[in-house]
């Protein structure tokens, strides 16, 4: 058996940039698994909307930076 792992974007399945693939010789046929339900559009924007809440809960349950945003890039840049 032969693994490649790919992007399906809803339309085509494409392998990632950087997956080996092999020579090809031959067409053999494939089984192509989904480790994961793709979501309908609709059940998609509710994920993504859910998703966005937990950010922001993080995001809110963060300390406050003690610098500014640009005295830790200038920081950074002096490294």
């Amino acid at each position: 058996m032969l693994t490649i792992r790919g992007i399906y974007d809803g339309k085509t399945i494409r392998p990632l940039s950087d997956e080996p693939l092999p020579v090809v010789d031959r067409e053999v046929p494939v089984a192509i698994l989904f480790l994961e339900d793709v979501a309908v559009e609709s059940n998609r924007r509710l994920l993504q909307g859910e998703a966005a809440g937990r950010m922001r809960a993080a995001r809110d349950a963060m300390p406050p930076l003690k610098e500014s945003v640009k005295e830790l890039v200038e920081q950074g840049r002096e490294r």
